[in-house]
């Protein structure tokens, strides 16, 4: 009879509905999984053994405090969170006493450090790390201004974000091109025109760090990562089309990955984001979480990270091997019933 190990994954985006499919994949333990959201119609809950829908929480410590309670309430054993992932990171003593796994970076400063970007950057030049691109932190608007004009006297367009942003949220580009009538006839998507810009960063007098940087006009790279047991897994995948994706083996792209896990490592799953200007891939940021791209990762390089993941967390390791062959993958969107 195949043991049977409870995993809760708390208010996850869309795509984890094929991060639990992955996990499910394993020939001896029956993995039954516990999904929750605040959206009840989340399309995750297909593949969810058990849903809930989770009230709404303005405070850390509250929602650490009801994931406490939550993993008793269900016998959860293995918990995978995305939501409040810094807050639970901080408190992973309350999970340890009550027996419960938590795939998350244990090292609270660590992680604090990965979910802020500038102060991503700032680790990965003082450890000689990839590329960092040239950028300025700013909270007003005048220092928005001269960041803006620094950057354009070098670069053709500049972009802005939160320093701290989950999925690029708060990614603009700042765009000249979409002034006037021509403006009509563009897709705004994430761009701005600059006075459009100025306008609404002067309602606040200091708004929450911006980062202001060159836009990187090269392609980006998305490496899923998992450092085992057995060995570094790295997969980059490029996207090539709307819907196409390349895994690609660069040794640039390798290089940065096993310097990274050399020099600063990190427990769980990840992904590394680069984006190339010229000839150049440029570190934009670290997600310490499994991405939102993670399957086609998976099923290119022939690797299930999800389930390797945690099997890893509780203590079983599982055997993998890569072929490192570049391939090409795609996907279908499938209606479903909800």
């Amino acid at each position: 009879m195949r043991k049977t190990v409870k995993v809760w994954f708390n208010h996850w985006f869309s795509t984890a509905y094929y991060i639990i499919d992955l996990l499910k994949k394993d020939e001896e333990i029956d993995f039954h999984v516990v999904g929750s959201n605040e959206n009840p119609d989340s399309v995750i809950k297909l593949v969810c053994n058990e849903w809930f829908v989770e009230p709404s929480f303005s405070n850390d410590d509250y929602y650490v405090e009801f994931c406490i309670n939550f993993c008793k309430t269900n016998s959860i054993e293995v918990f995978v969170p995305r939501r409040g992932m810094q807050a639970i990171s901080k408190s992973i003593s309350l999970f340890d006493e009550i027996g419960v796994k938590v795939l998350v970076e244990r090292d609270f400063n660590k992680l604090a450090t990965l979910n802020d970007k500038e102060k991503t950057y700032n680790l990965f030049n003082n450890l000689g790390i990839g590329y960092i691109p040239p950028r300025y932190v700013v909270n007003n608007v005048d220092d928005f201004k001269l960041a803006y004009k620094t950057i354009t006297d070098s670069f053709e367009r500049a972009c802005f974000k939160l320093t701290k942003d989950e999925g690029a949220t708060s990614f603009r580009v700042i765009d000249t091109s979409m002034q006037g009538y021509g403006g009509l006839f563009k897709q705004p998507g994430m761009k701005m025109t600059l006075d459009a810009t100025l306008a609404a960063l002067s309602e606040k007098e200091h708004f929450p760090e911006l980062l202001v940087m060159p836009y990187l006009k090269g392609y980006e790279v998305s490496i899923d990562c998992l450092n085992t047991i057995s060995g570094l897994i790295s997969v980059p995948r490029i996207k090539v089309g709307s819907r196409i994706a390349e895994i690609r083996y660069d040794d640039e792209f390798m290089k940065i990955c096993n310097d990274f896990f050399n020099k600063v490592d990190i427990s769980g799953p990840c992904n590394i984001q680069l984006k190339y200007h010229d000839d150049t891939p440029y570190l934009l940021e670290v997600n310490t979480r499994m991405s939102g791209g993670i399957q086609l990762s998976c099923i290119g390089a022939g690797i299930n990270i999800p389930n390797i993941a945690v099997n890893q967390l509780i203590g079983r390791e599982k055997s993998w091997s890569m072929d490192y062959i570049s391939r090409k993958v795609s996907y279908v969107e499938m209606p479903v019933i909800l």
